[in-house]
């Protein structure tokens, strides 16, 4: 019987690409850009996108960008071509919104609610600590978790066990005594395999697991969690 679950942060709790999306159009809508135009709107953030995560890549593979607000003015920048000062003023308002938001993915609040009482509760993210702490205070369920590890705090991303092994060591329980939710097979699965863990995949886009990959558990929505604990 497991004593404590711990869970992925983005697109596992929260729904990171809404976050993204509904900060991008409230700091447009700020800034008068594309403003009732849909398809200027459009081909802005999906040649932003490319950019960002270009940037983003960057940033956490250890290149020459070093911070987020790097990431943001440079995506701003190759997208829009105006002058550094405004792609300054949209890279602080976007933070901004981001992350004082918080969109949950469906089911997460009555999970947390059913589980809060009965098991410790953590969290294991990959992300910028600002964002992720705001966020979860933004959702009201900073709280509720015993234990967070985020990898911009202790330099340490996921699948490299290690992440795994502080947050066993913050609940002061043993590896076969927690259940790891998230939605990466990649960061995850892997992450649970190697700190032998019990993985359950929220499968949210219901894609085909490769063979050679087998989670103790998958899910499609974060509510059949309550069968798999026997709830």
């Amino acid at each position: 019987m497991y004593k404590a679950i711990i869970f992925d942060l983005d697109n596992t709790l929260i729904n990171y690409s809404t976050c993204e999306i509904e900060a991008m159009k409230r700091t447009c809508n700020d800034h008068n850009l594309f403003v009732e135009d849909i398809q200027a709107w459009s081909l802005f953030y999906g040649e932003f996108s490319g950019h960002n995560f270009r940037h983003w890549m960057n940033f956490v593979g250890g290149g020459e960008v070093k911070t987020i607000g790097e990431v943001l003015r440079y995506s701003f920048r190759d997208t829009l071509k105006q002058e550094e000062l405004f792609h300054s003023k949209l890279s602080d308002t976007y933070w901004d919104y981001f992350c004082n938001s918080c969109y949950f993915e469906e089911g997460a609040e009555q999970i947390l609610t059913s589980f809060k009482d009965k098991y410790a509760l953590g969290i294991i993210t990959n992300g910028i600590s600002e964002a992720q702490r705001k966020r979860l205070q933004a959702g009201k369920i900073y709280e509720i978790f015993k234990s967070i590890m985020i990898s911009d705090e202790v330099g340490i991303r996921k699948p490299d066990k290690r992440i795994f092994e502080m947050s066993l060591i913050d609940l002061q329980l043993s590896n076969h005594e927690v259940l790891f939710v998230g939605d990466s097979l990649q960061d995850d699965y892997h992450g649970a395999v190697n700190s032998d863990i019990d993985f359950c995949y929220y499968n949210r886009q219901n894609i085909e697991v490769p063979k050679d990959l087998k989670p103790n558990y998958m899910i499609s929505s974060l509510l059949e969690l309550k069968d798999v604990v026997g709830l």
